[in-house]
C-alpha cells in the first residue's frame, strides 16, 4: 500500500488493500505438553486460557478444543470472561461425569443416548430442573458444532436439549418505597462522609503548601506524612503484626484515598441514581465530556447486546448546587474527583475506579497499591450485603435484617421510573426492550403489581362511571323505558305497531321517540328508549344477556367493551334489575332460557 494521505481514495478509485490473503490469528493452539489450549480475549478486555490438560478423557480433547474455540472466538457467541468460563466449567463437568461411568466413552464417537440421559438426570437432581437444563444446554451448544456434530451420534446430541424445563422465576422483586429510601439515604450519607474526609485532607495539604508556618506541630507532622503517602501511593506498615498492622495501614490511607470499604456505598448510590445494572457501573470509564456545566456525557459498556452494540453514550444531568448526589451526573463527577489522586498513581488512568488496596504483606515504596478492583473480575469480592447488614444493620419494613442486593435495587429503580411515566413501557425501557423490562423487572415485583392493579381498577371504575353517567343523562330526557313487575304488561305491545324483542318489548317500532320515524337502532339501544317495555317475563332473558355480556368482556379490550356494550350493561344493572324484588331475580335465575342471542346485535365482521 503506497497510496496514503488525503485524496488517496475518491469515487471511482478503489481503496488500497494489503497484499496477500488475510489470516486472522487462531485462538486454538497446542501447548508444549501436546495438550490443546484455547485462548480467550473478550469484548470486555479480559483474557482467559483454557488448557485441556485439566480435563479427563484425552480422546475428546482435539474435537472439544475446536468447538470451544468457535464458541469463545471472535465470531462466537460467548464474548465475556464470565460466559466463556461458564461454558468451560460445564464442559469439564461433563467430561468428569463420563469418566466416572463404567461404560466410559473414550472418544466422542462412543457417546450414546444412555450416557447423555444419565448426565442430564444427574444435573437435574443436583441443580433442579431449570439450572440442570441450563448446564446441559452449555454442552449442547458445543457438541452441535463441527467437527463434533459429525462424529457424535445425533440422538445423543439432541438428548442434551431439555425442552420444557422452564426458566427461573420472572425476575427479582424489588424493595418497598420505605426500604429503598433507607438504602439510598444510607449510601448517600456514606458518600458524603467520604467526600468530607478526603476534602479535609486536601485542605490540610493546601495549607501546608501555602503557609506551613500557620500549622501546629501536630498538623504539620500529619500533613507531611500524608503528603509522602500521596506522592508514593503506599501506606507504610505499622509496627504491629497481623491484624494490627493491617488496621494501622488502613487508617493511614483512608484520609487520602478511596478504599475498598468505601466502594459498596458508591456502587449502591450509582445504581440507584443512574438506573444501570451493576456490571455497567463497575465498568464506568474515566473519560467524559461536560455539556455547558449542566450535564456530563459518558460512554457506557452494556453487555449482552450482541456484536457491535456494547457501547452506549448517555447524558446525565449534574443537578443544581447542593443536590448533586441526587442526580447521576453529579454523583459521577463527585466520585470521579474523589478518586483523581489515586487515578494519577494507578496503572490504569482510563478506568473510573482507582481504589487503594490494603496489601497483607510487607510492601516497599515501589509497589503500587492503587488500582481498579474490577479489572480482573467484576465480582472483586466486594459485597453490598455485608455493607448493609454488618456495617449499618439495616432493617426492612418487617423489622428483619435487610440484605442489600443490586438486582433488587435495580428492579426497584425500574419500577419507580415506569410508574413515574404512567406505565408506558416503551418510554420506560431505557437500557432494555419493553419485553425485557416487563419480564425481568416488573413482572415479579409486588410494588409494580399493586400499582398496576390500582391503575387498572381506576380505569375500569372510570369507564363504568362514564357509562352510568351516559345512561342517567339519557334517562333525564323524555326517552325512558317502562319497567313493571307485572308479566301482562308486555301485552300492551300487541296494539298496532307494537313488537316483542329478544330482551324487551316495544310500544311502536314505526315511531321512534327521538326521530318520529321507524326505528333502526340496535336491540341494545332499546334500554335507552321511551318505547321500551320490560316486565317480569323478560327477566330470565335479561339475566342471560348479562352473562353473555360478561363473557364477551373476556374476549375484547375494556375500552372496546365499554364503548359497545357498556351503556346496555349499566342500564340493566342500575335501572332495570333494582325494579324487581330479590325473590323475583332469584326465581328468574332458575328459569331455563335459550341462548342470550347477543349475536343479533353484532354484524359477522364485528365478532371479537
Amino acid at each position: 500500500m503506497n497510496r496514503t494521505g488525503r485524496g488517496s481514495t475518491r469515487p471511482g478509485v478503489r481503496a488500497p488493500l494489503p497484499s496477500g490473503a488475510y489470516a486472522p490469528s487462531s485462538v486454538h493452539r497446542v501447548s508444549s505438553a501436546d495438550n490443546p489450549v484455547v485462548e480467550f480475549e473478550g469484548e470486555d478486555g479480559r483474557r482467559r486460557t483454557f488448557d485441556f490438560a485439566q480435563c479427563p478423557l484425552p480422546g475428546w480433547h482435539p474435537v472439544l478444543a475446536e468447538v470451544l474455540a468457535q464458541r469463545v472466538g471472535p465470531a462466537g457467541g460467548l464474548r465475556t470472561s464470565t460466559s466463556s468460563l461458564a461454558a468451560w466449567n460445564n464442559l469439564r463437568a461433563f467430561l468428569r461425569f463420563l469418566q466416572a461411568r463404567i461404560d466410559c466413552p473414550g472418544d466422542p464417537s462412543a457417546l450414546t443416548v444412555a450416557h447423555v440421559n444419565a448426565y442430564t438426570a444427574a444435573e437435574i437432581a443436583r441443580a433442579g430442573p431449570v439450572y440442570g437444563a441450563r448446564r446441559a444446554d452449555h454442552v449442547w451448544r458445543l457438541l452441535r458444532l463441527e467437527p463434533a456434530a459429525s462424529v457424535i451420534d445425533a440422538g445423543a446430541i439432541g438428548a442434551l436439549r431439555l425442552r420444557g424445563a422452564g426458566t427461573p422465576g420472572g425476575g427479582t422483586p424489588g424493595y418497598s418505597d420505605g426500604e429503598l429510601a433507607l438504602i439510598v439515604d444510607t449510601a448517600r450519607r456514606d458518600v458524603m462522609q467520604l467526600r468530607d474526609r478526603l476534602q479535609a485532607t486536601e485542605t490540610l495539604l493546601g495549607r501546608l503548601s501555602l503557609d506551613p508556618a500557620r500549622l501546629t506541630d501536630i498538623e504539620r507532622a500529619d500533613a507531611l506524612r500524608l503528603a509522602e503517602i500521596a506522592a508514593e501511593g503506599v501506606a507504610a506498615p505499622g509496627r504491629g503484626q497481623g491484624f494490627n498492622a493491617h488496621r494501622s495501614r488502613q487508617e493511614l490511607a483512608e484520609p487520602l484515598f478511596v478504599t475498598r470499604r468505601d466502594v459498596p456505598a458508591m456502587l449502591v448510590l450509582l445504581v440507584a441514581v443512574t438506573g444501570r445494572n451493576i456490571e455497567t457501573v463497575k465498568e464506568l470509564p474515566a473519560q467524559h465530556r461536560l455539556l455547558d456545566g449542566r450535564a456530563v456525557e459518558v460512554q457506557l459498556t452494556k453487555r449482552r447486546r450482541g456484536a457491535g452494540r456494547w457501547v452506549q453514550t448517555v447524558t446525565w444531568e449534574i443537578g443544581p448546587p447542593g443536590r448533586e448526589l441526587h442526580h447521576p451526573g453529579g454523583v459521577y463527577l463527585l466520585l470521579h474527583r474523589l478518586m483523581a489522586c489515586g487515578r494519577e498513581l494507578s496503572n490504569g488512568p482510563s478506568s473510573f475506579w482507582a481504589v487503594w488496596r490494603n496489601l497483607r504483606r510487607q510492601v516497599s515504596a515501589t509497589v503500587n497499591e492503587i488500582g481498579n478492583p474490577f479489572a480482573a473480575a467484576l465480582t472483586a469480592g466486594i459485597d453490598a450485603r455485608q455493607w448493609g447488614l454488618d456495617q449499618h444493620r439495616l432493617r426492612g419494613d418487617d423489622g428483619q435484617p435487610l440484605p442489600v442486593s443490586f438486582k433488587r435495587l435495580r428492579t426497584s429503580v425500574e419500577v419507580r421510573r415506569t410508574r413515574a411515566l404512567g406505565g408506558h413501557l416503551p418510554s420506560a425501557a431505557r437500557s432494555n426492550t419493553a419485553a425485557v423490562l416487563f419480564r425481568n423487572y416488573l413482572q415479579a415485583d409486588p410494588v409494580a403489581r399493586e400499582w398496576a392493579q390500582e391503575v387498572a381498577s381506576d380505569a375500569i371504575a372510570a369507564a363504568e362511571q362514564a357509562a352510568l353517567d351516559e345512561h342517567r343523562s339519557a334517562l333525564a330526557g323524555p326517552a325512558r323505558p317502562t319497567v313493571s313487575g307485572q308479566p301482562s304488561m308486555s301485552l300492551d305491545a300487541s296494539h298496532q305497531g307494537g313488537q316483542e324483542g329478544p330482551w324487551s318489548a316495544c310500544r311502536d317500532v314505526s315511531s321512534h321517540p327521538a326521530t318520529g320515524r321507524a326505528c333502526r337502532s340496535s336491540f341494545l339501544d332499546c334500554f335507552q328508549c321511551g318505547n321500551c317495555l320490560i316486565d317480569s317475563s323478560h327477566l330470565p332473558r335479561l339475566l342471560a344477556l348479562l352473562i353473555a355480556l360478561e363473557q364477551r368482556r373476556q374476549q375484547m379490550t375494556e375500552e372496546r367493551w365499554w364503548a359497545r356494550y357498556g351503556p346496555a350493561w349499566a342500564a340493566i344493572r342500575s335501572d332495570v334489575l333494582p325494579r324487581f324484588t330479590p325473590a323475583e331475580v332469584a326465581r328468574a335465575r332458575l328459569a331455563q332460557v335459550p341462548d342470550a342471542l347477543l349475536d343479533l346485535v353484532d354484524e359477522p365482521w364485528e365478532h371479537p
